[in-house]
């Protein structure tokens, strides 16, 4: 695994270089054949731009917006670097989710296209004879991602050893970032956006635990409760019990005919065990749940969590909720030592949180591709993976003096974006996910974002490949669709109760790929998605002959 700071202490003196992306051979023979045709023939280009001008401006004219200033926008060549529009370009306004951007640019140039997010197995001495005679640690480095599957793999790794004992205990180490875990707590946004799961630097499945009580066939009887995912990081407390419900023939039959419509169209198998959403379900119906249950969880002393279920459940019947994971590096640790145990591995001591000392030695590692992290961030705008990738940079390229991941982070990213030319003085990024109203992002530094990316030949490639498509995917996937912007406009949209933005690629009619962003403070959002949608057609349809190549 690269040393980060290594790598950061070697890009920091580097001066980006002006490289044209890797782009297809198609586009590229394109872009050649009319570029010397435009520059062969005489052209007004004074004239061109101010009709463009006229145009974008005639496209952005809401008023009020304007004239408070609330609106943004700048649209750069990337073939010579001019820029065609701009108005407000240098306004700081709240971006949303166009920070990302910039989260996902800094950890690019950061930790490179290539990196591998580590989840190391560590212990105090090497192995003998299958016996390991001290703690075995698992110590995250902030893969949002980490699934049961992956435990399974490390555990098969171990099994591969031959390891067959521990004579000590399972500890989850996540101080590869802070233990702030709440976004609302380390971004100081005052506004309940919405409710992110524990940010941690080692989770798993999402950071989200999910109860299910069964009933037994027989009334009276005490139901069964499980966690998924299971772990001994949680200890169940459950007095719930089964009941005979009074309900009519006819009734039953309305309700197993609503069921089997359901079975239909969500084409979910008939013993359906799943979750959906964050509501408490009846499992298989997708319907909220009408039953007696209550389930609480609070957490103890040691970091684990109980599950406290009562109440009544109607015989042979199944209900779920979601709850957030308060602690992840002891469930962790728990569902380490509880699958280990049904491997056959022999525990002596027990499951806690802690740090991995200097002195451990590497057993063996998961490794996930850093762009599985950054695809969902940028084309589904994941806001927990943004999270994590955030810190990630924070932690990995901090100065490390006490201060918060968080808040290294922040320090980290206003670096890359001095590296990238980008007018930052008057910009302020609290987080990676662009949730927090805190925020604030001009056009131009956008947009010199996007041209420092341009100009890093495999860092554009990996930005460009990870962004929504127009008309095709993502959360652009149903919008400029059957236009010229169509699976040609790549970009991270951004929106928040009252901002709209939208930011990134888009090749004209004469082959010149354009960098933009447009950015909206206002509470007229779905007007502003649609005025952005006529921009970037717009601008896809561009031509330096003087008009467009296709009417919109």
């Amino acid at each position: 695994m690269t040393n980060p700071m290594l790598r950061l202490l070697s890009i920091f003196p580097l001066l980006l270089l002006l490289v044209s992306p890797n782009e297809s051979q198609a586009q590229s023979s394109s872009r050649s054949v009319r570029s010397s045709a435009i520059s062969s023939a005489p052209i007004d280009s004074a004239s061109v731009l101010n009709n463009l001008s006229s145009d974008l401006t005639s496209l952005l004219a809401l008023r009020k917006e304007v004239k408070s200033s609330s609106v943004g926008v700048k649209v750069v060549s990337l073939r010579d670097g001019k820029v065609l529009y701009e108005l407000n370009a240098s306004k700081a306004l709240t971006p949303a989710s166009t920070t990302k951007i910039l989260t996902t640019y800094s950890a690019l140039l950061l930790f490179g296209s290539d990196y591998d997010i580590p989840t190391v197995l560590y212990t105090d001495a090497p192995p003998v004879n299958g016996v390991v005679k001290g703690n075995l640690y698992i110590k995250g480095h902030g893969d949002p991602l980490f699934s049961i599957g992956d435990v399974d793999n490390l555990i098969e790794q171990l099994k591969q050893r031959g390891i067959m004992r521990i004579e000590g205990d399972i500890i989850g180490d996540g101080t590869y970032f802070d233990d702030i875990y709440d976004w609302k707590d380390y971004s100081g946004d005052p506004d309940d956006v919405v409710d992110l799961p524990p940010v941690a630097g080692l989770g798993i499945e999402n950071n989200m635990v999910t109860v299910v009580v069964s009933s037994p066939r027989k009334a009276g009887q005490l139901c069964n409760v499980q966690t998924f995912p299971a772990s001994s990081g949680f200890v169940i407390v459950n007095s719930a019990s089964s009941y005979t419900p009074k309900r009519s023939r006819r009734k039953s039959r309305r309700r197993k005919g609503a069921l089997e419509r359901l079975y239909r169209e969500q084409h979910l198998p008939h013993a359906q065990t799943g979750r959906f959403g964050d509501q408490e379900v009846l499992l298989g119906t997708n319907k909220l749940a009408g039953s007696g249950i209550s389930i609480e969880l609070t957490t103890d002393e040691d970091g684990k969590q109980t599950v406290h279920v009562s109440g009544t459940l109607a015989v042979n019947k199944t209900v779920s909720k979601r709850y957030e994971i308060k602690n992840p590096p002891i469930v962790v640790a728990g569902m380490f030592y509880d699958r280990l145990r049904t491997h056959g591995v022999e525990i002596t001591g027990t499951i806690r949180a802690a740090a991995t000392p200097g002195s451990a030695v590497s057993l063996t590692e998961f490794q996930r591709p850093l762009i599985d992290v950054l695809t969902p961030v940028m084309k589904s705008s994941h806001n927990h993976y943004a999270e994590h990738v955030f810190k990630m940079i924070g932690a990995a390229f901090g100065s490390n003096d006490g201060v918060t991941t968080a808040s290294q982070a922040q320090m980290v990213i206003n670096q890359c974006m001095e590296a990238a030319s980008a007018p930052f003085d008057k910009c302020l990024v609290n987080d990676g996910s662009g949730l927090s109203r805190r925020n604030l992002i001009s056009a131009d530094a956008l947009v010199a974002t996007l041209i420092a990316a341009y100009n890093n030949r495999p860092l554009w490639k990996t930005l460009y490949q990870s962004m929504s498509i127009a008309g095709k995917d993502g959360t652009l996937r149903k919008r400029m669709k059957e236009t010229h912007a169509a699976g040609n406009a790549h970009g991270k949209t951004g929106t928040l109760r009252n901002v709209s933005a939208l930011s990134g690629y888009v090749t004209t009619a004469d082959g010149d790929m354009l960098a933009f962003a447009i950015l909206r403070n206002g509470y007229n959002v779905s007007t502003y998605k649609s005025v952005e949608n006529k921009i970037v057609q717009h601008l896809a349809n561009f031509s330096w002959k003087g008009k467009n190549a296709a009417k919109q």
